[in-house]
């Protein structure tokens, strides 16, 4: 993008020189247009592609943004390579982003600034005589104009934003595009004339885009939040009905392991309790709890020992999976009341120094410790409450601790979050569990019937293939094999006669080039190629002909007029339901078309009552009265249409502005001519605004 507009610039600068002495070098003046018509085109184009690069860029930059955000707090959380490296890789696209946007943006001042002193050229080159005239009534000083408007609306997007550039750049590219078009007549005044007229239109249209941005934006904005608001719900209604679902089959386990429902359901209560206000989740919880279930521990030893693991755990920095290890090795111990090497090292592997601890417990040296499991003098069931009890005592306390860290409240948040989802679902799930039910007694009480319709419903579906299949079969054979035609008849039955003849030729054809290349020992391949293409056409006409005679078949047109019977049904019944039952979407989607400008009225049935807003319901006019007897406030200085006049202007009659400047002579100097026509012109503008003519 640089590189284009380093080019332009240096075509602007040879343009400058051509036009400075455009006054004496007639000769050189249709050559000179039309270099300036090129490069105004080319100059237009590529102003407007470095601002879409700027658009791109930015938005490609608040994404790079967003990205290494995500990553440092990946990194800040793991530590690893794998964040590490996605760390990096970000931030190297964000600078990446950022130093092109600046080279884009450096690159489209410079080429404003070029224009600019273009424009100044232009200006001065214009002062030269009477070839001013010739200029100004030249395609070249339109383009001019248009050109100058493109770099305004360029220039002001980037530099004020897309809202207020877009309406300050509309007046100023009014004003410039008025004032080419009014030098089409070479009349300063009209120039004048015309530069008022544009920066009064460009106003009005620069503003009318920036409410309807600012409106597209609102309704954007409020359907993305009904639009989240929908898939939020969605989403926690599933997540609380597999946390209820996944609860319920908890009970059935854990009512199996104690040997008591209620035993489990006052179990599973305390452990809800007891992820609440750890940073345990409750998943965590019954995952170690059911290791310790299996190996003997009962309902009320489980939670005493999760919580000494849990302090333990806190405290020693482990993860829910080495926490589970321990308390699977724990209770290996005690159901095998043996205290091997290979559990104690499970511990050990962990931080936890049970060889330790069990030596100063015994008063002993870790030596004598060691000798003494590999002679199987320490019970696993009395190393475990020795080894329980050390922890409870070195680490008691650690778990609450840890829960009042940023991490622990973000657990213990989380599971908050689970319990409310779980709320939901697990309503759902009670209630849509009977539905189910009754759906089970349903199909249950009509399973044989509806079989045998779903039945009859997969026969008649393979009746169809497999006449669909047999037209095709039938007549591939009749061509080919020349065998007897019972599906077609008549006209049908006539053509595959003839394709019949016409494969026959083909056939005869091939044998021929044959014979000829066992001869010559070359085969003539432009024949081959010729014959290859009439093989593919003539299964095409066959494949072509057999579907057609399936669809014109007498049973694939009784299945039509099923078909258009069932049409006509679902028409009438729709239509019987009203229109509730298909205006849904429609309104919804109406409704969400709606911006801000609705607000101003309020519907009733019997009255329409309206809000004052700004200055005033109806303050900028009104497209349409929609009922007799209409309640509309009127403004000083409007005007009210009678219902042929409003048609007569919807319809286009006469011109949308008209000004009329009557009189045979002129008085006052032509500053004070130019300004009483600017003002009438302006005045009329305003009128027909005002009217919306």
């Amino acid at each position: 993008m640089a590189e284009e507009v380093g080019m332009l610039t240096s075509a602007y600068e040879q343009l400058s020189s051509t036009l400075t002495s455009i006054g004496t070098k007639t000769k050189a003046f249709d050559k000179s247009m039309q270099e300036l018509e090129q490069t105004c085109a080319a100059y237009e184009k590529t102003q407007a592609a470095a601002t879409k690069q700027i658009a791109a860029l930015r938005s490609k930059l608040v994404e790079s943004d967003t990205k290494v955000e995500q990553a440092k707090k990946n990194w800040s959380k793991y530590k690893d390579e794998m964040s590490k490296s996605a760390l990096d890789k970000a931030i190297r696209e964000q600078t990446e982003y950022q130093t092109k946007l600046a080279d884009t943006q450096t690159a489209l001042q410079r080429s404003r600034s070029a224009m600019m002193g273009y424009a100044n050229e232009v200006r001065k080159a214009s002062n030269q005589g009477g070839l001013i005239k010739d200029l100004s009534k030249s395609r070249a000083f339109r383009m001019l104009g248009e050109s100058l408007s493109g770099a305004a609306n360029a220039y002001l997007e980037s530099a004020l934003g897309e809202s207020e550039g877009r309406l300050v750049s509309g007046t100023l590219s009014g004003a410039l595009s008025g004032a080419a078009m009014g030098a089409m007549t070479g009349n300063p005044l009209v120039i004048a004339a015309g530069a008022l007229v544009g920066g009064i239109s460009g106003t009005i249209s620069g503003g009318t885009e920036v409410l309807q941005a600012r409106d597209d934006a609102f309704k954007s904005y409020y359907g993305e939040l009904y639009s989240s608001a929908g898939e939020r719900h969605a989403a926690e209604l599933e997540s609380g009905s597999g946390i209820a679902s996944g609860r319920e089959t908890d009970l059935i386990s854990f009512s199996t392991l104690f040997g008591s429902r209620e035993t489990a359901k006052t179990y599973l209560s305390e452990l809800v309790n007891m992820a609440n206000t750890t940073p345990f989740f409750y998943d965590d919880l019954t995952a170690m709890s059911k290791t310790l279930a299996t190996f003997g521990y009962d309902a009320e030893s489980i939670l005493p020992v999760l919580s000494t693991i849990g302090d333990a755990g806190a405290a020693l920095g482990m993860s829910t999976s080495d926490m589970t290890t321990v308390a699977q090795a724990l209770g290996q111990m005690k159901s095998s009341d043996k205290a091997t090497l290979e559990y104690l090292n499970i511990l050990n592997d962990r931080g936890i120094g049970a060889v330790g601890i069990l030596a100063e417990a015994k008063g002993k040296s870790r030596g004598e410790i060691y000798n003494m499991i590999s002679k199987g003098q320490i019970a696993g069931t009395e190393a475990v409450e020795i080894i329980l009890s050390a922890l409870t005592d070195g680490f008691s306390g650690a778990m609450e601790e840890q829960s009042k860290t940023f991490a622990g409240r973000s657990s213990t948040l989380e599971g908050w979050e689970q319990e409310m989802a779980n709320a939901q679902g697990e309503a759902y799930n009670t209630l849509r569990s009977e539905g189910k039910q009754r759906q089970i007694d349903y199909y249950s009480g009509i399973a044989d019937e509806m079989s045998g319709l779903n039945a009859m419903i997969g026969a008649g579906e393979a009746a169809q293939e497999n006449l669909k299949e047999q037209y095709l079969r039938e007549a591939m054979e009749a061509v080919l094999k020349g065998t007897e035609i019972r599906l077609y008849e008549g006209e049908q039955a006539e053509t595959l006669r003839k394709l019949r003849q016409e494969y026959m030729v083909i056939q005869a054809d091939y044998a021929d080039l044959q014979d000829g290349a066992k001869k010559t020992g070359k085969i003539d391949e432009s024949e081959l190629i010729a014959l290859g293409e009439r093989s593919d056409a003539l299964k095409s006409k066959l494949e072509a002909l057999a579907e057609g005679a399936f669809d014109a078949s007498g049973e694939m047109q009784e299945v039509k007029d099923v078909e258009l019977e069932l049409i006509s049904a679902i028409r009438e019944n729709t239509k019987a339901l009203g229109e509730a039952a298909y205006l849904t979407d429609y309104e919804k989607q109406q409704e969400l078309s709606k911006g801000q400008g609705f607000g101003n009225v309020t519907a009733d049935p019997g009255y329409r009552s309206l809000r004052e807003r700004d200055y005033g319901p109806h303050a900028w006019g009104l497209d349409y009265v929609p009922y007799d007897n209409f309640p509309a406030l009127l403004h000083q200085g409007e005007r009210v249409l009678t219902a042929s006049q409003a048609r007569a202007a919807d319809q286009g009659a006469g011109p949308r502005v008209q000004v009329t400047v009557t009189g045979n002579s002129f008085y006052g100097s032509d500053k004070d001519l130019e300004d009483r026509v600017a003002r009438r012109v302006a005045s009329e503008v305003v009128r027909a605004v005002e009217l919306g003519v």
